[in-house]
């Protein structure tokens, strides 16, 4: 039996110490979240020895101490499980928030405590000194909790509505969770063994190019698309199909860095964002071009309604902050069969004239 497990872990053990050196020479992510998907890692790889260890004490019968060692095995993969669905939220939540209650630690203390107390009470499992294993009246337990903790990502991924490509992300969450949830009923039905962590290692290393992926596409600091999206989707767009561009760049960004610091500055791009994605319609994406300057793009509304967002995103903008935050903006359309890039340029020509506007009345005041 250890031999059958070692050979059905063979793969998912390459896989993770792969992943494990793409992780340690990772660029993208704060060093919390390498800490964190090394942990999940090296949990992986625990959880694999044990059910390993655990099969073959099964297959020595009432040998020995065979029952004690397999008691423990087995009470280590009911406390560990739900602990690699749980470090897959702290890893998305640090990347949103940063901040989780403890209280979302409790449903995996009652576990592990249960657990533990199961190797006397058998509340959860017992081995009987023949080594015979039998489940016991609060079994579901561990199963319960790592599905709470993969619901919980479900549902923190799906709230996340300006995120981009935030329902490519729900949707495989949610095949991650049917997918161990299949592997869980194949191994508690059908007994099959060395399902589970062969699914969820896998899972574990795409969730990981989800969030790499997701980490290129979006700007962490303003809530908006990157320019690596911005060029996909111009890519996408040119010659094929008709869209409104607005090229939109604040104004005054030096004064309010050489008056009040970067971190001002900082403040003002965000104020701006703010208020243009509060405005904006749904299909409507914004992107951030470079620095100060971000590109809205519809390929659902005329330029007179492009015009009366942004006109409602000025004045919103306006409340938003103590400091003296405004932005101009330049609006082109974009015909099917032309060249996009043309009216990208003419939309930044009319940026540029309105804020000349703008600065030449300031001036005048």
């Amino acid at each position: 039996m250890l031999h059958e497990a070692m050979r059905s872990y063979y793969a998912p053990l390459l896989i993770l110490l792969f992943f494990g050196v793409m992780v340690l020479v990772d660029k993208l992510f704060s060093q919390k979240i390498k800490r964190l998907f090394l942990l999940e890692i090296f949990l992986q790889l625990l959880l694999m020895a044990v059910t390993s260890l655990d099969q073959y004490f099964a297959a020595l019968g009432d040998a020995g101490m065979a029952w004690r060692l397999r008691s423990i095995t087995t009470c280590l993969n009911f406390v560990i499980g739900p602990c690699s669905p749980m470090i897959m939220v702290l890893i998305y939540d640090t990347g949103v928030s940063g901040k989780m209650s403890k209280m979302f630690y409790l449903p995996q203390v009652i576990n592990a405590v249960l657990s533990v107390l199961s190797l006397w009470n058998g509340w959860i499992f017992s081995v009987n000194s023949s080594n015979l294993y039998k489940r016991g009246p609060l079994f579901p337990t561990s199963l319960t909790v790592g599905f709470f903790y993969l619901l919980t990502l479900i549902v923190f991924s799906a709230k996340q509505q300006n995120k981009p490509n935030r329902r490519a992300e729900t949707t495989f969450l949610t095949a991650a969770f049917l997918g161990i949830g299949s592997a869980v009923g194949l191994e508690l039905f059908y007994d099959l063994n060395f399902m589970i962590w062969n699914v969820s290692s896998v899972s574990v290393v795409l969730y990981y190019l989800l969030l790499t992926t997701q980490k290129i596409l979006y700007d962490s600091m303003t809530g908006t698309y990157s320019r690596v999206a911005y060029e996909k989707q111009m890519e996408k767009l040119n010659y094929k199909h008709p869209c409104t561009i607005a090229m939109i760049d604040l104004n005054n960004l030096k004064q309010i860095n050489d008056w009040n610091g970067h971190s001002s500055g900082d403040a003002a791009i965000c104020s701006v964002t703010a208020a243009i994605i509060k405005n904006k319609f749904r299909h409507m994406k914004l992107y951030r071009y470079g620095g100060d300057e971000f590109v809205l793009v519809s390929s659902r509304i005329c330029e007179e309604e492009m015009h009366r967002v942004l006109k409602a995103a000025q004045r919103f903008c306006g409340s938003m902050s103590e400091l003296p935050v405004s932005f101009s903006y330049g609006i082109s359309v974009h015909r099917r069969g032309e060249d996009i890039y043309k009216a990208i340029t003419l939309a930044d020509e009319i940026m540029y004239r309105n804020k000349a506007i703008l600065r030449d009345g300031d001036a005048a005041d």
